[in-house]
């Protein structure tokens, strides 16, 4: 054989002595811990902040670094490092640096600061690979590899997010001064990699206490609102297309409550953060579903409002009654046939011809059985009268849900045109 660019598997790096099982194990111990503390940090200001490009942005991030924090945890695992010990701060300093992130006080500090440890992130993975042997370490070395092409992605949109949101030179040096604070912490931590040196630790600044949620809808300009829209008959095919249009579009609202449910929500096993992460994300993109058709077939996408009602209701709810409520009463009554999720897709198929809605239903309609199965799953462990309790608690939180639902009037929206005629 002449050509050896294939040996070894096609692995690099195999001569190198590279880290020891320790030493990787310290590494990505610290990374994971930075990748689940920044899906909390994203999940809270993406309730927190107005900005809807923005938000979306954040909700799609947060699951990223649970999905890389889910990866690196079983790979710790296979590196002798004890479950009980997966997700404990592993240095002093590491903690209050994600602390004193989590207390960005407005978009600017946010978007700068998320940039920021991502971009510290990747460069702690470069490193990563640059002091591993590829071959003694293989698995690790290809879940990095993974989690490494993610954030190159996810830095270059947040250099389009930053160049959007910090304009001018008093937003520019609010960014830049938390990022020199932030790095105060870096320092004393050691990196986040812990392979620097270390300086003296600052005292907490804005951490001293908890970060708290605000519990209001936080909306900008860029689409129309309403308190809530009449669900018309499917015989009307142009207003009803309208009306799961803004259905979809309104979906940001339970993404939010289900943020507040995965930051307020505490002590429970990292299976429960890694599935709320992604429902969040799943109903994020559920509403980006229904901005992407109203643009699509009318042009702009404010043509049609989303709703608050339901966002106000999860405002106000505890964390445990809206997501029961979500998870079982709302999401499990979609699982019924006809209508229900199955009776969306048909209707978008073949009643309102519309492809690229029924696309979207389609996976609509996956993500919801998904979620009603993740909701009974981890809302069983929640309840000692079982099954009967939890159901009376979820029909509880609905009855809640409508009441709020009745304080203002609902109106009928604008049909969609041009829908094919019944055959």
């Amino acid at each position: 054989m002449n050509n050896r660019s294939y040996a070894y598997a096609g692995l690099g790096e195999v001569f190198r002595t590279g880290l020891s099982v320790p030493q990787s194990a310290a590494r990505l111990s610290r990374l994971c811990f930075v990748e689940e503390r920044l899906m909390f940090i994203q999940t809270a200001h993406f309730v927190g902040l107005p900005q809807r490009d923005f938000k979306t942005l954040l909700a799609r991030f947060q699951n990223q670094e649970a999905r890389h924090a889910d990866l690196l945890r079983s790979r710790l695992r296979e590196l002798r490092v004890p479950k009980s010990s997966l997700g404990t701060p592993p240095d002093e300093a590491l903690a209050v640096l994600m602390d004193e992130a989590m207390h960005a006080r407005d978009a600017v500090e946010v978007v700068a600061s998320v940039r920021w440890l991502k971009s510290r992130l990747r460069d702690a993975y470069t490193d990563y690979l640059r002091a591993a042997n590829h071959l003694a370490d293989s698995p690790s070395v290809e879940i990095v590899e993974s989690i490494l092409a993610q954030h190159h992605a996810a830095t270059a949109l947040l250099d389009c997010a930053y160049k959007d949101l910090v304009r001018g030179p008093q937003a520019e040096k609010g960014a830049q001064g938390f990022i020199a604070h932030l790095q105060r912490y870096e320092q004393a931590a050691g990196g986040l990699d812990g392979t620097k040196e270390k300086s003296d630790m600052p005292p907490r600044d804005r951490s001293t206490q908890p970060f708290q949620i605000k519990h209001e809808l936080a909306r900008d300009e860029s689409l129309q609102r309403v308190w809530d829209f009449i669900a018309p008959p499917q015989e009307e095919a142009g207003a009803h297309l309208a009306h799961m249009m803004s259905i979809r579009l309104s979906e940001i609202n339970v993404a939010e409550g289900l943020g507040i449910v995965l930051c307020e929500t505490t002590e429970k096993p990292w299976e429960f953060y890694r599935a709320i992460s992604r429902h969040l994300w799943d109903e994020v993109r559920h509403s980006l579903m229904g901005e992407a058709a109203i643009e699509a077939t009318l042009g702009d996408r404010a043509a049609l409002p989303m709703r608050d009602y339901e966002g106000v209701y999860c405002m106000e709810a505890a964390p445990l009654e809206q997501y029961a409520t979500l998870g079982l009463e709302v999401e499990g009554a979609n699982m019924r046939y006809p209508v229900g999720k199955r009776g969306e897709w048909e209707f978008c198929k073949d009643r309102a011809r519309h492809p690229l809605m029924t696309t979207f239903q389609d996976f609509d309609w996956a993500d919801e059985v998904l979620h009603v199965n993740i909701a009974r799953e981890q809302l069983s462990h929640w309840f000692e009268g079982g099954a009967k309790e939890l159901s009376q608690f979820a029909a509880q939180g609905k009855a809640n849900r409508t009441q709020v639902k009745k304080r203002h009037a609902a109106v009928t929206l604008p049909a969609v045109p041009n829908i094919p005629p019944e055959e």
